[in-house]
């Protein structure tokens, strides 16, 4: 296993260890003539340019890089360019080495690691023969880094300050990655008396970083190679980054706070949400309610690839056990509030099927006293002033006086914030991976084991981390889709810009406007949210359309990388930075995905 493992993640000197590539394709050849990303970096006028290599160039291992732009945070903190040509040092008598670590956002745990850990390579014996220089390519959501969230990345550096930060929506050194991808970080090395990259790392082990840029050093200045070190492996598989990300899994994730929801840890208004949740009485057939898709016997979910009977739908009913956690809500992310996601089934005709007139009526009909205790300052209209049923764009609701519209609304949009009350109070499920973490060393075994070393070697970590094993955000893995053409968040940041309730709505009980690019990034086409995998384990069918029936089929579907390109039953375009793996190790991850299971329901 630990041979496998190497072949994907440890670069290996090659041509006299002036050169380092992992196992298979080096990457792409293909010449670049001029300068491709961002705008070229401005000089004072009357002052030369400073010379550059010239071309052919290649991003490529072995290949002269291009004279690459880039915009962003400037290590003094002002905004500017940088321009590879900055660092070029031909007449230098001592090697020295461009860094630039390529991190895919604030979405990738595996990358937030290594920006938090820059000093040691900077501050190391060869720290002052090194230049580090940080390129990210996505935001914190997954999709194309814009410059405005340079700034919440950086924040997440320890090397602030003495480092630029920098905007790279075109992934510009993708080239110097093998073709079958590479977990990020990308760590491009670059000799910077030719501008030549002489090596890369993937998501290394820090000591084998230190390593390749001794080796690198001593190989351009002609001295021998240093001897490797020893590693150091907690149970004689995890490098200390890996297992830092280990122990962060086994850790419990306070409950975030919800100021847009002033009853959010209200006892009464989760009481009362816990009966709204349960009355099938707001639904028009009197047969469905929250608890019909959102089975605590079912791992909050229906058990079904797509729902179907009294509710109907293209996507897989998601797991909610954890929902109060996550930043966005439904697979496209279209809600930013429990609340405001607990509200849309009521008026979905293919789910609840109801309306906000039948729901507050419903409300003065069987909970009057209770909802008056948790919601003093939004009194209920009254019943004899309301219509049987209505929603905006009914007749029946646009005829009433705008203030008894008004009372309604208000009165609906409590009953989602009591239903998110009550949400918030799920249990929060362990799992014997939590045990492993803590240093019982026997809570896994060998199995699992081998595949939580393949979970950091195929790239899983990068956005299954943390305590719930998810990093909320959108990416597009080509999973098959229910129905044909599925935009996935691409559509839903659509939903959410022009969403009635919300975070930054007047029904907040503290606004906070978001900013939604116009139109959404093309990246964001096709692309669904992370499912936390804590718990994950006997929760299926799996995918958003439910196509995957086992955790086998799903580390089967990444190893192949999805579905093909081309193919209508997938959308958008699969991310570079997914690497696709064989089938000894998709076999080898199964055990792992198999431990992910809740101690108790």
């Amino acid at each position: 296993m630990r041979l496998w493992r190497a072949l994907v993640t440890v670069t290996l000197p090659l041509f006299g260890g002036l050169v380092a590539a992992c196992a298979g394709d080096p990457g792409s050849t293909a010449l670049v003539d001029a300068p491709a990303h961002g705008s070229p970096a401005t000089r004072p006028s009357g002052a030369p340019a400073r010379a550059y290599p010239e071309g052919p160039y290649s991003v490529a291992v072995n290949g002269t890089l291009p004279d690459l732009a880039f915009d962003g945070i400037l290590p003094n903190g002002t905004a500017g360019s940088v321009r590879l040509r900055e660092h070029y040092t031909p007449r230098a008598s001592r090697a020295s080495l461009l860094v630039v670590r390529v991190s895919g956002g604030a979405w990738c745990g595996t990358c937030l690691w290594h920006v938090a850990h820059g000093r040691e390579l900077l501050d190391g014996p060869l720290g002052e023969r090194l230049t580090l220089v940080d390129l990210v390519v996505g935001g914190p959501d997954g999709e194309s880094i814009r410059e405005g969230d340079l700034a919440e990345f950086r924040a997440k550096t320890d090397t602030a300050g003495r480092v630029a930060t920098l905007a790279d929506p075109g992934f510009a050194l993708r080239g110097v990655a093998p073709a079958s991808g590479a977990p990020m970080p990308l760590f491009v090395l670059v000799d910077r008396r030719t501008m030549k990259v002489v090596g890369y790392a993937s998501n290394p082990a820090p000591e084998a970083l230190v390593h390749q840029v001794e080796s690198l050093l001593a190989a351009a200045d002609g001295e021998a190679t240093p001897a490797p070190p020893s590693p150091h492996l907690v149970d004689d598989l995890f490098a200390r980054n890996e297992w830092d990300l280990v122990r962060d899994m086994g850790a419990r994730e306070p409950l975030p706070a919800d100021p847009t929801n002033r009853v959010a840890d209200d006892p009464r208004a989760a009481a009362l949400g816990r009966a709204f949740y349960e009355d099938t009485g707001f639904s028009a057939s009197g047969r469905v309610a929250c608890v019909t898709c959102h089975d605590p016997k079912k791992a909050f979910s229906d058990g079904l690839a797509l729902p179907s009977g009294d509710v109907r739908g293209t996507r897989r009913t998601p797991r909610i056990r954890l929902a109060a956690y996550s930043r966005w809500q439904h697979w496209d992310g279209r809600f930013d509030s429990l609340w405001s996601q607990a509200l849309a089934p009521f008026e979905n005709a293919d789910e609840i099927a109801s309306s906000r007139v039948r729901v507050v009526r419903r409300v003065i009909e069987a909970y009057r006293a209770a909802y008056d205790e948790v919601f003093p300052d939004y009194p209920l209209p009254l019943a004899a002033e309301l219509p049987s049923d209505g929603k905006p764009g009914d007749l029946s609701f646009e005829r009433l006086p705008a203030e008894r519209k008004e009372a309604v609304t208000r009165a609906f949009v409590n009953v989602g914030k009591a239903i998110a009350a009550f949400e918030r109070t799920f249990a929060y499920p362990t799992m014997r991976l939590d045990r492993y973490a803590r240093g019982d060393l026997a809570a896994l075994d060998a199995k699992e084991k081998a595949g939580l070393a393949v979970f950091f070697a195929a790239g899983c970590a990068q956005c299954h981390f943390g305590p719930r094993l998810t990093n909320d955000a959108f990416h597009v893995t080509r999973t098959k889709n229910a129905a044909a053409g599925d935009a996935g968040r691409f559509a839903g940041l659509g939903l959410l810009a022009a969403g009635e309730a919300g975070a930054s709505s007047r029904f907040s009980d503290a606004r906070s406007p978001i900013t939604i690019a116009e139109p959404p990034s093309p990246s964001t086409l096709g692309a669904f949210k992370t499912p936390a995998l804590r718990g994950v384990a006997g929760g299926g069918p799996y995918g958003h359309a439910g196509t995957m029936k086992t955790l086998v089929e799903v580390a089967e579907h990444y190893g192949r990388g999805g579905i093909e390109e081309g193919n209508w039953q997938a959308t958008g375009t699969l991310e570079p930075w997914l690497p696709v793996f064989d089938e000894a190790a998709q076999w080898s991850l199964a055990p792992f995905l198999e431990s992910l299971r809740a101690d108790s329901q």
